[in-house]
């Protein structure tokens, strides 16, 4: 007779491929979406003038907020890849599904904001010291704040609670135990 742990390191050993698949996944995601990330963006950039004095148009202000809004639109595809594949893959795990999905979509995340800035440019300050009169300095490549991170995580669960409702049936068991029916159920209660 077959233990309950011996059934659960069987079932672990089954899904250890999986796990490696899922790992690949995240960081081709990850990778992917930073490197696109950083091709996407038309960085702005500082004039030197005579002076040596760096501005910018206001016009272009608004591109330094684009980049974190196309880093929110890359975690939104890469999130919705990451956690379909996660409920594809581990659905009958039950509720770590979720926990699989979020882990997933903060790793990728993270590797597509660490690729995308490696990538770069960076060192602003350098580059601007260095700077001659008439030369455009662009600005660093950098998300200026980790609140997209968070929509990688939330579109990486979003599958995972749809699928967890549409299969409902799967997670939840409505069969009644032996001995009880709707007719004893209302003599208990009444």
């Amino acid at each position: 007779m077959t233990t309950k742990r011996e059934l659960t390191k069987g079932r672990l050993r089954r899904l250890r491929p999986w796990v490696v698949v899922y790992i690949g996944a995240v960081a081709v995601v990850g990778v992917v979406a930073g490197i696109v990330w950083n091709r996407v963006i038309d960085l702005p950039s500082y004039e030197i003038g005579v002076d040596y004095r760096a501005t910018i148009p206001e016009s272009s202000l608004s591109q330094i907020a684009a980049i974190d809004v196309w880093f929110s639109f890359f975690g939104v595809v890469g999130g919705l890849i990451l956690g379909i594949s996660a409920w594809v893959l581990f659905r009958r795990l039950g509720w770590v599904v979720t926990v699989i999905a979020a882990v997933g979509g903060v790793l990728a995340g993270l590797v597509a904001r660490l690729v995308g800035e490696f990538i770069g440019p960076s060192n602003f300050s350098e580059r601007i010291a260095q700077a001659t009169r008439g030369e455009l300095v662009s600005v660093d490549f950098t998300a200026r704040t980790w609140v997209p991170l968070a929509i990688w995580v939330g579109m990486a669960v979003l599958p995972v609670l749809i699928g967890s409702l549409v299969q409902r049936q799967e997670w939840i068991s409505h069969t009644p135990q032996t001995g009880h029916t709707a007719e004893t159920a209302d003599d208990e209660l009444g």
